[in-house]
């Protein structure tokens, strides 16, 4: 199909680099659509416990790498009860996964990933702050240089363990970082701006 196609769109770096060396002349980046009139932003303020959320499809836990950030996550709020509570969901309808989300700061999700997926940018233009994928690589297929909402974690328990007690111990960044992923799905991925760029390149090719 890439042979013969006449264009490859890449919704995330990882396929773009999968793609680009070996059809440079033919594939595009254009980031994933949110369509923001269906969201609704809230900037967190400081919350006085942090509220954690994940989300676990039992099929899909160790794709995701979930498996692996619960019992961290359960570890850092077991040495901090008092700074950080959980909300685990398993296998929920998807509007009810959105309404526990709502009430979240901190988003888990997507271990393995250089770049926020859909899931995590529905999180970021809610407020939400997401640990997770994002590498230096996200940034820069972006042309983004100032805004880094993402908490970015490598697959390793001692790297995630430091990562979620550093924002549980200094919750006063939350704000900042909750404002920053609004701008960043506002900025990149509105689904007028991504229509725009597919049209773009649908013309081009």
């Amino acid at each position: 199909i890439a042979e013969t196609c006449n264009g490859i769109i890449a919704c995330l770096w990882e396929y773009y680099v999968s793609y680009q060396p070996g059809f440079p002349e033919k594939t595009a980046f254009i980031p994933l659509p949110i369509d923001l009139r269906k969201v609704t932003s809230r900037v967190r303020c400081v919350p006085e416990k942090l509220n954690f959320f994940i989300g676990i499809q039992s099929a899909r836990s160790n794709l995701k790498g979930t498996d692996v950030m619960l019992p961290v996550l359960q570890e850092v709020q077991r040495k901090h009860p008092d700074l950080c509570r959980i909300t685990e969901v398993h296998d929920v309808p998807y509007a009810r996964y959105q309404q526990l989300m709502d009430d979240a700061d901190v988003q888990l999700d997507q271990l393995y990933s250089y770049t926020p997926s859909m899931n995590s940018l529905l999180a970021m233009a809610k407020g939400v702050t997401v640990v997770g994928g994002g590498e230096p690589e996200n940034y820069e297929i972006l042309n983004e240089t100032e805004l880094r909402p993402i908490i970015n974690v490598l697959p390793d328990e001692q790297d995630i363990y430091k990562k979620l007690e550093e924002i549980v111990l200094h919750k006063e960044r939350i704000p900042e970082l909750s404002a920053q992923s609004v701008a960043y799905v506002a900025k990149h991925h509105d689904h007028i701006k991504v229509a725009r760029q597919y049209l773009d390149f649908w013309e081009r090719h």
